[in-house]
C-alpha cells in the first residue's frame, strides 16, 4: 500500500493526526525527524508522520524544513499516495510558506485543498471565517499568542497573505450541496489556475463528503488540514487497510423520547456515524418483522467499514412519537408486550449485525433498560459487570458470559443526560476499544 506521510509543524500536531489515521487501520509512527526514518526499517508503516518544528521559526526557515521533508521522501524513493500539510486548527503557524514549500516541490500540477474545520474539536468554517466554539478565532485566546498570535478569522485573506498569491475558494453552500457540487467547484477552481483552494465545512460528514470529491476529481491533491480532512482522504484514496481498527460501536436506541431526539441530533453534528431508523410498526407484526430485521441488519452490514460508529434507531428521526396505548388496543395486546416486541425487533438487528460484522464491532451502546435486558438475552449474556459511571445513570460495563462475552457496552436511560450525552458516552466506548484490531473481509 503507498505511504501517506504527514508533515506537521510540531509534534502535537503530528501525533494528533497520526492516531486519526491509526483508528482506520492504518499502522502509523511519529518521527521526530528525518534521519530518524530509514525506509527499510519501516517498510511495515502505512503512515509517517514527521515533525518539522517550524511553528515559531521565519516563514524561509519553515519552508527550507517543509520542502526538505517533501524532498526526502522523494530522493528516498518512498511510494507517497497522499502527501498531507497539517496545519494548527487555530492558523498558528507559517501556513503560507509550508503550503508553498510543498507545492513546489511536487508536480505542476497539484494542488493543495485546505480544509480547516475539526468539528470534533468545536472548529468549524463558515463563509471563509473559522469559528471557534461560535466564536471567531480573533476573539479567542489566540490572538494573544505569544510566539504565533492570529489576528483575523478570514482564512482565505490570512493564506494569501502568507502565500502571496491568490487562493480559491468554496463556500458552505455548496459544501452542503454534496459530493457532485463540491467536485464541479474544486474542478473550476483548478481550470481558474487557483493552486490553493479553501472549502468550507462544518460537520465530520462535510468532510468527508470533500474527500470523496476530490478523489472522484481525479485530481492530484496535498491535504490541508488539522487532522480530519486527511484522514477521510487518505481512507477514499487507499482504502481501509486489512487490518481495520475494532474501535466501531454499535448503537442500540428503543427510548424514542423529545430528549433523546435531541441527544441524536448532537451526536449526528459530532460523529460520522450511519444510524438506521427502522420502522417500529413492522416489528408488530410477525408476517413482516423478520423481513425489517434483515433489512435493518443489512444495511448497517452493508456500510459497516466506511463508519466508526453504526446503530439502529426506534422512531428516532420521526416526527411523532409511537402512542403504545393506541397500538395495544388495535393489536389487541398490552403496551407492555408492545414495547416488549419492539424491544426485541431492536436486540435481534444487534446480534444479526454483531454476528456478521466479523468482529468489527468493539463496543455497544444501548438506551432504555427494557431494550439493555432484550439485547443481554438476545446474546445469551448472564449480565453486565458494572466498572464505571460515565455520565449519572449512564453506566459503563463488560457483557459477562454469552456469545460476547467481556465485549464492552454502556447502558443509559433514555430520559437521562444533557444533549451531548450521547457523545460522551460513544466517545467513551472509542477510547475503551481504539487498540483492538479486526480482520478487514473485503481486503
Amino acid at each position: 500500500m503507498p505511504k501517506v506521510v504527514i508533515i506537521a509543524d510540531d509534534l502535537t500536531g503530528a501525533n494528533a493526526t497520526g492516531v486519526l489515521l491509526a483508528r482506520q487501520g492504518f499502522k502509523t509512527a511519529t518521527f521526530l525527524d528525518l534521519h530518524q526514518y530509514d525506509e527499510q526499517e519501516n517498510a511495515g508503516l502505512n503512515v509517517i508522520s514527521i515533525n518539522t518544528d517550524s511553528r515559531g521559526v521565519d516563514e524561509d526557515t519553515a519552508y527550507e524544513r517543509v520542502k526538505e521533508a517533501v524532498r526526502f521522501f522523494q530522493d528516498t524513493g518512498t511510494d507517497v499516495g497522499l502527501f498531507c500539510k497539517r496545519i494548527d486548527s487555530t492558523l498558528r503557524g507559517n501556513i503560507g510558506a509550508e503550503i508553498a514549500a510543498v507545492l513546489d516541490n511536487l508536480p505542476d500540477e497539484t494542488i493543495a485543498v485546505v480544509v480547516p474545520a475539526f468539528p470534533g474539536s468545536g472548529r468549524v468554517s463558515i463563509g471563509g471565517y473559522l469559528m471557534v466554539n461560535s466564536v471567531p478565532l480573533e476573539k479567542t485566546g489566540v490572538a494573544r499568542d505569544p510566539k504565533s498570535p492570529v489576528h483575523t478569522s478570514q482564512i482565505v485573506d490570512l493564506i494569501k497573505c502568507q502565500l502571496r498569491e491568490n487562493v480559491g475558494f468554496i463556500d458552505l453552500a455548496k459544501t452542503l450541496r454534496g459530493v457532485e457540487a463540491i467536485k464541479d467547484a474544486l474542478l473550476k477552481e483548478k481550470q481558474m489556475g487557483q493552486k490553493v483552494i479553501v472549502v468550507d465545512a462544518t460537520t465530520d460528514e462535510d468532510i468527508s463528503n470533500i474527500a470523496r470529491a476530490v478523489r472522484e476529481s481525479k485530481l492530484k491533491t496535498v491535504a490541508v488540514d488539522p487532522g480530519p480532512f486527511s484522514a477521510a482522504l487518505a481512507l477514499q484514496l487507499l482504502g481501509q487497510p486489512k487490518l481495520g481498527p475494532g474501535q466501531k460501536v454499535m448503537l442500540t436506541i428503543g427510548s424514542i423520547t423529545e430528549l433523546t431526539r435531541v441527544q441524536l441530533e448532537e451526536f449526528k453534528l459530532n460523529h460520522p456515524a450511519l444510524l438506521v431508523d427502522v420502522a417500529a410498526p413492522k416489528l408488530l407484526n410477525d408476517q413482516t418483522s423478520a423481513a425489517e430485521i434483515d433489512r435493518v441488519a443489512e444495511n448497517l452490514i452493508k456500510e459497516i467499514h466506511n463508519y466508526n460508529v453504526i446503530g439502529v434507531v426506534s422512531g428516532g428521526f420521526e416526527e411523532e412519537i409511537l402512542d403504545l396505548k393506541i397500538i395495544a388496543q388495535e393489536l389487541q395486546i398490552t403496551e407492555d408486550e408492545v414495547s416488549q416486541k419492539i424491544c426485541n425487533g431492536l436486540a435481534k438487528i444487534t446480534s444479526k449485525v454483531l454476528a456478521e460484522s466479523h468482529s468489527a464491532i468493539g463496543g455497544l451502546y444501548t438506551s432504555g433498560g427494557d431494550v439493555t435486558v432484550a439485547v443481554c438475552k438476545e446474546l445469551e449474556a448472564k449480565g453486565i459487570e458494572v466498572k464505571d459511571e460515565v455520565i449519572p445513570l449512564a453506566v459503563y460495563g463488560r457483557i459477562s458470559k454469552g456469545n460476547y462475552d467481556n465485549t464492552p457496552i454502556i447502558t443509559k436511560g433514555g430520559l437521562v443526560g444533557e444533549n451531548n450525552a450521547i457523545c460522551k458516552c460513544v466517545d467513551y466506548l472509542l477510547t475503551k476499544v481504539s487498540n483492538e484490531y479486526y480482520l478487514n473481509p473485503e481486503k
